[in-house]
């Protein structure tokens, strides 16, 4: 009887299993993958580097170009970004396959990208309806967008993330080893062009000078956060030089945090003489973390998204490089001999 018992109880299971097995639904077709090769996998009809080339082009630090043709315009491309750190926030950058390793920026009203669309992930990106244009004098993809505030105008704003997964096709499985990372000095990083920003490349044997981006000697030692009310806004000033990657932005008049990147300089010796920076999120997981030992006796090698950054005519841009994890599988410094 027990055995009987047993023997229905299994069955009964069985039944459960192969009845709430046909309840689940189908992975929703806007974040399927197709296969490699696949008939439904769209056909790249232009390059990053004509999409830019045909589309950007008004002049400006801020504009809006519409991708508008009756043909279909679609470019191809593998993700070099990773966002799980916190210091990529709701874009990815995707890499040409072609031999000029072109990047382009897609701007996404979303967090947490790298959960839908890993690292290495080869995607299509059907651009018709959406706009190219600058941000800050460099090209992304997005939506078109309207700033009301002190600042007015046009710029390219962030892609809905509903609308977005209706222009991107993922193809086959991410592989973040056909990622090209090019090797440049930072001399050679401070002559790229448009085609070159947004660029994966690796800066070997460059240091951290000790200094933010105007040039102010960073402190020797991490002061704690003003919390006592005591001059605070020189307090605060003090805290912003701190050895960390970024420091927070609380400004004590507005009573909020601004949210602006903190940049350290770093070097080479390749006779640059324009400052580039590292560029870091205050709200990367590693915002507070010790930058390396300053000084040119500490050297390594720096993996990093260049970046381009000029908001205002009045003044000169900026290069900001950001790197995307200090943690393994793909530690963006190597070598770095770091504070205890």
């Amino acid at each position: 009887m027990k055995q009987l018992k047993y023997i229905g109880a299994v069955l009964l299971a069985l039944t459960m299993f192969t009845a709430c097995e046909k309840e689940f639904d189908a992975v929703p077709e806007e974040i399927a993958t197709v296969p490699e090769g696949s008939a439904e996998a769209w056909a790249q009809t232009v390059t990053i580097k004509e999409l830019i080339e045909n589309f950007d082009t008004k002049e400006g630090l801020f504009t809006i170009d519409t991708i508008d043709a009756e043909e279909d315009i679609v470019v191809r491309g593998r993700i070099i970004t990773d966002d799980r750190a916190g210091n990529v926030y709701k874009y990815f950058v995707i890499q040409s396959l072609e031999d000029d390793h072109t990047c382009l920026k897609v701007s996404v009203d979303a967090g947490s990208l790298s959960g839908m669309l890993p690292i290495g992930q080869v995607v299509a990106i059907r651009c018709n309806g959406l706009v190219l244009g600058r941000y800050a004098e460099a090209p992304q993809l997005g939506v078109r967008g309207y700033r009301n505030d002190n600042k007015i105008r046009e710029e390219p704003g962030r892609i809905p993330y509903t609308l977005a997964m209706k222009h991107i096709q993922k193809i086959g499985n991410p592989d973040p080893s056909k990622i090209v990372v090019e090797e440049m000095t930072l001399k050679q990083v401070t002559e790229l062009d448009k085609y070159g920003y947004f660029k994966i490349v690796k800066i070997k044997n460059a240091y951290f000078t000790g200094k933010d981006s105007d040039g102010k000697a960073l402190n020797d030692e991490v002061v704690p956060f003003p919390t006592d009310g005591q001059g605070v806004t020189t307090a605060l000033a003090k805290y912003g030089q701190n050895p960390t990657f970024a420091p927070a932005t609380y400004d004590s008049s507005k009573k909020y945090n601004i949210g602006f990147p903190r940049s350290r300089e770093i070097a080479d010796d390749s006779g640059n003489t324009t400052m580039v920076c590292i560029s870091t999120s205050e709200y990367a997981r590693f915002a507070d973390h010790r930058l390396p030992v300053f000084g040119s006796d500490n050297r390594g090698d720096i993996t990093a998204i260049v970046g381009w950054f000029k908001d205002n005519e009045r003044y000169d841009g900026s290069w900001q490089l950001t790197i995307r994890s200090l943690d393994n599988p793909f530690a963006d410094l190597e070598g770095f001999e770091f504070p205890e």
